[in-house]
Parts: structure tokens; C-alpha cells; sequence
């Protein structure tokens, strides 16, 4: 204990003059009933200073070393696969004509909720995740998840028209277009290889 309230140690001000402070003899500081404990904390405030530097530190090297195992970054896809990512329109296969079946099909597509689960290329606002990206969707032998063949435009053709027809469960589902519009966007869609 101290004698002298005013050369206590500590952070809070020392109150002279309270009846508590006089009754007990340990100086009161920053309010009634707050004494200046921190000379008797477990931790002094470096060692926790330290600790969260350490745990700082940690932090990095945990993260280091998951992104050093992730094999997507190494090889050079953690940004994604050309089945997952939308092409720019220029690349997404020959220019269209206006006028044309394909031109005409783009046009199309763009007006029904195909852009809303797909991300279609050359298409403004298509950027949908929940279906699969269409880019290269020509090229592909296999569409539905692997579970319907592609091998031309009827195959196409038949998978828009009714879905569940062939891939009996699937969440994709049946657009109603008419025969003019089915036939032009599957000449859009034709063009993206």
C-alpha cells in the first residue's frame, strides 16, 4: 500500500480525498471502485502484443501453404477452365451476319431466361452460374452432364426442346419456344466451338 495517492502507478488517475480511498489506503483511479490493477495482470501487455504478432505470422504461413498445395495454381487454372469461364464475344466464333439464322438466334436467346442460369458468349448479360457455361458448347460430344450425346445440331435441338426428356431429373427446364426459335438459337449456339 501507498501512502501517497498522487505517485501511485498505473494509467487511471489517482482520486485523493474519497472515503473509500482514505478508509482502505489504495489509491481509486479513473472512477469509484476502480483500482489500477495492471502491475498484477497475468499477461503483461507485451507478452500479448507478441502473441498476436505470432499468431499474425502463423496466419500467413498457414495460407502460404495452402495456396502452395492447390494444384490449380500451379497449373495455371485457379482462375478457371475454358468451360467455365464466358469468351469474349470476338472469340467466341465467326462474327454474325445480321439477317442471318445464327444472328437472328442471338437476338433470341438474349429475350428468354437462358441468360439467367448460363453464361453465353456474345451475349450481353448472360453471365448465369447456375447451368453450365455454353462456350464451346458445339464442340462437345457429350452435354447434360456428360449424360446426353452432341453430335449436331438435332441432338441440340432435342435437349432444348425437352430436357427432361432425355436427362429424366434434371433442373433444367423446358423453354417454350417455337419451332422458328428453337431452330435459330440452336444456329447461335452452333457457332460457339
Amino acid at each position: 500500500m501507498q501512502s501517497d495517492p498522487e505517485s501511485a502507478p498505473g494509467a487511471l488517475a489517482p482520486r485523493s480525498g474519497s472515503a473509500l480511498a482514505e478508509h482502505s489506503g489504495v489509491p481509486l483511479g479513473g472512477g469509484a471502485g476502480l483500482f489500477d490493477h495492471s502491475a498484477r495482470d497475468p499477461i503483461s501487455p507485451s507478452a500479448g502484443m507478441w502473441a498476436g504478432i505470432g499468431a499474425l505470422a502463423l496466419t500467413v504461413l498457414i495460407a502460404g501453404w495452402l495456396f502452395g498445395m492447390n494444384p490449380a495454381f500451379g497449373n495455371g487454372k485457379a482462375n478457371g477452365t475454358a468451360n467455365q469461364l464466358g469468351q469474349p464475344a470476338a472469340a467466341s466464333g465467326t462474327a454474325l451476319q445480321p439477317g442471318t439464322p445464327a444472328f437472328e438466334g442471338s437476338q433470341i436467346i438474349a429475350t428468354k431466361p437462358c441468360t439467367g442460369c448460363h453464361t453465353i458468349p456474345g451475349i450481353p448479360g448472360a453471365t448465369g452460374t447456375v447451368g453450365p457455361n455454353l462456350a464451346g458448347i458445339a464442340s462437345r460430344p457429350k452435354i447434360a452432364g456428360g449424360a446426353v450425346a452432341n453430335n449436331g445440331p438435332d441432338d441440340l435441338m432435342k435437349w432444348i426442346a425437352d430436357p427432361a426428356a432425355l436427362k429424366p431429373g434434371t433442373p433444367m427446364p423446358k423453354v417454350p419456344l417455337t419451332e422458328d426459335e428453337l431452330t435459330k438459337i440452336v444456329a447461335f449456339l452452333e457457332t460457339l466451338k
